[in-house]
């Protein structure tokens, strides 16, 4: 049985047995202009503080997510599970329907000359 592919993410963890560090290896951009950043965290009292800074991050961008999404909702009049596939379907590399058309539904057929209906 083949392994699992591994996640893509823009960075790496990696330990430094020689220097007893751990790594963060960032990648930003995209080719060729892509570059890449590492950071060394030296102790284990670093390594909790880059923990909960991280945690905190995510903390408050959860939190931001979920009041724009009340935004939309009570000020936009978006409905609620059309947003959240819209933004599902953003986080998906495969799909194609416009974004747009998640959130307003499915535009209206054009007519052709000399259709009925």
């Amino acid at each position: 049985m083949p392994e699992p592919a591994p996640e893509q993410l823009p960075f790496r963890v990696e330990f430094d047995a020689a220097k007893g560090e751990i790594v963060v290896a960032m990648t930003y951009g995209v080719p060729p202009q892509q570059t890449m950043r590492r950071k060394a965290i030296p102790s284990l009292e670093a390594l909790a503080v880059a923990i909960a800074e991280h945690r905190h991050e995510a903390f408050l961008q959860t939190r931001l997510a979920q009041h724009l999404a009340t935004a939309a909702v009570q000020h936009l009049g978006v409905d609620p599970v059309r947003l959240d596939a819209a933004v599902k379907a953003l986080a998906d590399p495969t799909s194609t329907v416009p974004v747009s058309q998640i959130l307003r539904g499915a535009a209206p057929q054009q007519r052709h000359p000399g259709s009925t209906g």
